[in-house]
């Protein structure tokens, strides 16, 4: 049976250079939630006890816990987990503070809730209109995201297979960095997320493909008794995710009166998710026009989307049909579930590859 590992949180904030947090906040410190995720912003909420009076003095003031400015907006926050006799504590998320609610349901009852978002959300606050000529996706996302290494983010950029830079149109951005980041993600169906680093205050901004590949977390165990370390495990399998993606556009290495319609569309999902059970792909059988889709409704399995992205050439084209389809395919089965942290012996991460066992052949 493993032995359960002492966990401790750690609290830093900061508006320059985070620090572990005053007394006062620490004994008034309730609960910390942190949500990673790789499809959206990271998140944090923080929330205290509050009293309108000095614990110290007795003197009626205006919520001390607000008088330290360390709950403001935009005030840096750093949460760390310590396990064990580990020297090195594990970056849960590293942010600022966005929205602050104060909240009485009593005399007693007074919270104060501080929200936040990872430090990407530095890079949604301005809109910006900039061309970006003769670059190709890649490139503009490594000059955009080096334009925040003052927040500690380093550019981690994987670049498509066979990209190369437009030559009939010059890329153009007209809103914000974060925004035109996660445009330019989609585009190749790929995924655009921050990744806390070792050390607090260093981040890895990702833009690449699902990572599918590597040394995955230690691994996730139910139905094994003394060895479990799920609490509790959910699977759903949603037969309405998967897309296929078709229609046409005009070849533009033609002449404008010479071009011809070439078809785009996308095949069953590339990712390369190896599956242990019978789970069908799901990623055929769909009809391409109105007279050929009455004869396929025994056998359709999966939605039809038209292409509707005109002015692409037909590479660029055929490469986002088959983004959407590779998205698609990431929301058709889905593992939530509880983890004892303390039987599991560390943290588990999002955008890392985890093994599950014990839930039979066709989820492991």
């Amino acid at each position: 049976m493993p032995v359960p590992v002492k966990t401790s949180v750690i609290l830093m904030l900061g508006t320059t250079t985070p620090a572990i947090v005053p007394l006062l906040l620490r004994k008034a410190l309730r609960s910390i939630e942190v949500i990673q995720s790789s499809r959206c912003p990271s998140g944090f909420r923080l929330t205290f006890a509050a009293e309108r009076y000095d614990p110290v003095n007795g003197t009626s003031t205006e919520y001390p816990l607000l008088d330290t400015d360390l709950l403001d907006p935009f005030v840096r926050v750093q949460v760390l987990v310590q396990q064990g006799t580990n020297p090195l504590p594990t970056v849960l998320i590293d942010g600022f503070i966005t929205r602050q609610e104060v909240t009485v349901a009593g005399d007693d009852l007074t919270t104060i809730t501080v929200i936040g978002e990872d430090v990407s959300v530095k890079m949604d606050l301005i809109e910006i209109s900039a061309e970006f000529a003769n670059l190709a996706d890649s490139a503009i996302v490594t000059q955009i995201l080096g334009n925040y290494s003052s927040l500690g983010i380093t550019p981690s950029v994987t670049a498509p297979t066979g990209e190369a830079a437009p030559v009939s149109w010059v890329p153009q951005q007209n809103c914000t960095d974060r925004y035109f980041v996660q445009m330019l993600a989609a585009r190749h169906g790929f995924q655009f997320y921050i990744k806390p680093g070792s050390t607090a205050g260093l981040n890895t901004a990702y833009w690449g493909p699902t990572v599918t590949s590597g040394s995955p977390q230690k691994t996730l165990t139910t139905n094994m008794s003394k060895v479990n370390n799920l609490r509790s495990v959910t699977m759903s399998y949603d037969a309405l995710a998967p897309t296929i993606t078709y229609g046409s556009v005009l070849d533009l290495t033609q002449s404008p009166a010479a071009a011809v319609p070439v078809a785009v569309g996308s095949a069953s999902s590339l990712l390369g998710f190896a599956t242990a059970g019978p789970i069908p792909s799901a990623m055929s059988g769909v009809a391409t026009t109105p007279s050929t889709f009455s004869s396929q409704l025994s056998t359709l399995s999966a939605r039809g989307t038209l292409f509707l992205h005109p002015g692409l050439s037909a590479t660029d084209a055929q490469n986002l049909a088959q983004a959407k389809t590779n998205r698609s395919a990431q929301e058709v089965v889905v593992v939530e579930g509880e983890v004892d942290t303390a039987s599991y012996g560390s943290i588990l991460q999002a955008t890392g590859l985890v093994d599950l066992r014990g839930v039979g052949d066709r989820y492991n």
